[in-house]
């Protein structure tokens, strides 16, 4: 295999993994700020709160999002395998 060939596809897993964690880390950072504001108007400081709400809303998005996500990792492999064994 040729160095750019190694390049081009540790670009794409790179990608790949940050494709694939986004909508969890963006929803996680999206509730956790709503859910920090409403306890700031409520003065509701348990934390537990806030923790038991972002598990819940990130466990649907990982349900929503994994055949997504599995399908491009295994775009992914796929290419992978083609290039190592053409």
């Amino acid at each position: 295999m040729e160095y750019d060939a190694i390049t081009h596809m540790t670009t794409q897993a790179l990608t790949l993994a940050l494709l694939v964690s986004l909508p969890v880390v963006g929803i996680a950072a999206i509730t956790g700020l709503v859910v920090a504001f409403l306890q700031a108007i409520t003065s509701l400081q348990d934390s537990s709160i806030s923790q038991g709400i972002k598990m819940i809303v990130v466990t649907v998005v990982v349900v929503i999002s994994a055949p997504w996500a599995a399908a491009a990792i295994q775009n992914y492999a796929r290419s992978v395998f083609q290039v190592i064994f053409p």
